[in-house]
C-alpha cells in the first residue's frame, strides 16, 4: 500500500475563485510555496513502556540503517533535530541526554497517517566532533517503516 507522501518544497498554483455577488468575475490569489516533511504525516504518541510496544510491533517490518549526521556536533543537538524532523514523541525521557556521554539512545513513538503505529530507536554516538546514528524503525506496515527510515538519508 503506497502512501503517496510528498516531501520537499511544493510550488502551489494560484487559487482561482469566481465571485458571485451581483456580477461574476474571476479573481486570482497567489499563495506562497509550501514545505512538507515526514513530520507533517506523523502524530506524536506517548508510550509508557517503549520496550513492550517495540516487542509488540515485532521485527517483521523493521528497517535499520546507519547515518552520519555530520552537521551535528553534540548528542543533544542530534536528539532535538531527529525528534523534530521525524515529528515523533520521545519516550521514557530519552530526549534528555546525560552530560559527558559519548553515546545515547533516543526512543520515539508516533502514529502515521491512516492510524499506523510507528516506533523508532536511534542509537547515537559522538566521535571526533560529529554524530553517527543507527536508526531502527518498526511499524505495522512495511511501507511506513521504509518511508520513515528513508527520509533521514
Amino acid at each position: 500500500m503506497g502512501y503517496g507522501v510528498t516531501r520537499g518544497n511544493i510550488p502551489l498554483a494560484p487559487l482561482i475563485f469566481i465571485v458571485f455577488l451581483f456580477h461574476s468575475y474571476p479573481d486570482e490569489y497567489v499563495l506562497e510555496d509550501l514545505d512538507v516533511s515526514v513530520a507533517d504525516y506523523v502524530q506524536r504518541a506517548m508510550k509508557a513502556n517503549f520496550g513492550a510496544a517495540w516487542e509488540e510491533v515485532g521485527a517483521e517490518n523493521e528497517l535499520e540503517d546507519t547515518y552520519d549526521l555530520a552537521s551535528m556536533r553534540t548528542l543533544d543537538e542530534a536528539v532535538k533535530n531527529v525528534t523534530k524532523f521525524l515529528g515523533m514523541q520521545p519516550c521514557e525521557r530519552s530526549d534528555k541526554v546525560p552530560e559527558a556521554r559519548s553515546s545515547h539512545t533516543l526512543l520515539l513513538s508516533g502514529v502515521f497517517r491512516g492510524g499506523v503505529e510507528v516506533l523508532a530507536r536511534a542509537r547515537l554516538a559522538l566521535s571526533e566532533g560529529s554524530v553517527t546514528m543507527q536508526l531502527a524503525v518498526r511499524s505495522g506496515d512495511a511501507d511506513v517503516s521504509e518511508l520513515i527510515a528513508s527520509t533521514v538519508g
